[in-house]
């Protein structure tokens, strides 16, 4: 027996006391088997996913690659398979020159841990595309509405932003109530002395209130030269800017 054929039968009994013979591992001949992967072979979760891997000895294994097949693929896509096989390449790589078939079993069982998911309908697959580009859709909307507050954010600081760079002036030198309430009085004094401004009791009087003032004037003067009545003063509301309709309070006055 060469060390290539010896390396290979300790390989295949270290396997067959890791894989149950019968239901793991598959032997077809003393140079070609079968291993079922799953990931999880003793049950503890629910395997959506497995694979068969047929492997057969070339006569120089370990030295040169062994020829492998996947098989009773379960539950992985093209993208997926492609993906495995590629992680079988990578791992008997790494490990030419020595018993290999355990380290590949076991980058199997990972990738399929990584990928144990119930495989979809077509119908179920177009919901979930549906649904991610409504989310995208509301994504994007969020992400307007962001730069809308964003670009409101920074017109109200240009905006105050000169307030806010001032400097204030000593409080001692701060314009209070008190002291602009003085200053109004001390201002209206002097408007008044000058001719500027008016006083209230003569700038407040309607021309209804001097119409009847002057009425009032005339009674009196009617009455001193003994009893002799003139001509009564009719109010004529337009020379005075006002509503004709004050004439009717003046008609209920004089009854």
């Amino acid at each position: 027996m060469s060390n290539h054929q010896e390396e290979q039968a300790l390989e295949v009994e270290a396997l067959t006391s890791i894989f149950e013979e019968g239901k793991e591992f598959i032997r077809i001949s003393e140079t070609e088997f079968c291993l079922k992967l799953l990931p999880y072979p003793a049950g503890e979760e629910e395997n959506h996913v497995g694979v068969t891997l047929h492997v057969t000895y070339t006569d120089d294994y370990p030295d040169s690659p062994p020829e492998w097949a996947l098989e009773d693929i379960k539950g992985l896509n093209d993208p997926k398979q492609e993906e495995l096989r590629s992680t079988i390449e990578e791992a008997i790589s790494s490990s030419l020159g020595m018993a290999m078939i355990y380290t590949v079993a076991e980058a199997c069982q990972d990738f399929l841990k990584q990928n144990n998911q119930r495989e979809l309908s077509m119908h179920e697959e177009m919901l979930q595309r549906m649904a991610g580009d409504g989310k995208e859709g509301e994504a994007g909307d969020d992400g307007d509405e962001d730069e809308d507050e964003e670009e409101e954010e920074n017109e109200e600081e240009e905006e105050w932003k000169g307030l806010a760079e001032k400097t204030l002036c000593e409080e001692k030198d701060r314009i209070s109530m008190e002291s602009f309430a003085a200053w109004k009085v001390k201002f209206d004094a002097e408007m008044i002395a000058s001719g500027l401004l008016k006083r209230d009791e003569n700038k407040a009087k309607t021309g209804k209130q001097f119409f009847l003032e002057a009425s009032d004037q005339q009674k009196e003067a009617a009455k001193a030269e003994g009893g002799k009545d003139e001509a009564p003063l009719v109010y004529d509301a337009a020379l005075f800017g006002e509503n004709e309709d004050d004439l009717d309070d003046l008609s209920g006055g004089e009854d």
